[in-house]
């Protein structure tokens, strides 16, 4: 039972964040939604620089193959930090950054997040002209409707 009410309440926040994020992508220029994907961009490639194997890297190179006990066990460590940085004096394009992946994690876990996880994603990408880094392949499973990553 409490299995069912941690999900449900992990479902709860992801979708009021999804959309609160999705209203604040709304509002910025493409400029600042490519600054967004090239920190998330940055976040990524931090992961894949680290030798040892862990359940972050998996994600990042094969989703695919994440087994669903190892999205929720990196959902909720993400979800930890997550709680952690909210509050820092992290700048707020990290956070944001960060946000994404935690929300594209959740929506690969939670179907019924996943319509508004592909907007937001659309929104973002809106600006990926700007981008230095970030590029179409680097939208995550099964999010990338694109390249089919």
């Amino acid at each position: 039972m409490n299995n069912n009410i941690d999900y449900e309440q992990l479902e709860n926040i992801s979708s009021s964040l999804l959309k609160g994020f999705i209203s604040w992508i709304e509002i910025n220029d493409s400029q600042e939604r490519a600054m967004i994907l090239d920190s998330a961009y940055q976040f990524k490639f931090s992961i894949l620089e680290q030798d040892k194997s862990t359940v972050q890297k998996k994600y990042f190179i094969s989703p695919k193959d994440l087994s669903k006990d190892e999205a929720t066990l990196l959902l909720h460590q993400w979800k930890d930090t997550f709680s952690q940085i909210i509050n820092s004096d992290l700048d707020r394009i990290s956070k944001d950054s960060f946000k994404l992946w935690f929300l594209s994690l959740a929506s690969f876990l939670m179907p019924i997040l996943e319509n508004e996880t592909k907007v937001l994603w659309d929104k973002l990408l809106e600006g990926i002209e700007y981008c230095q880094n970030f590029s179409i392949k680097d939208v995550p499973y099964p999010l990338n409707t694109i390249t089919k990553n």
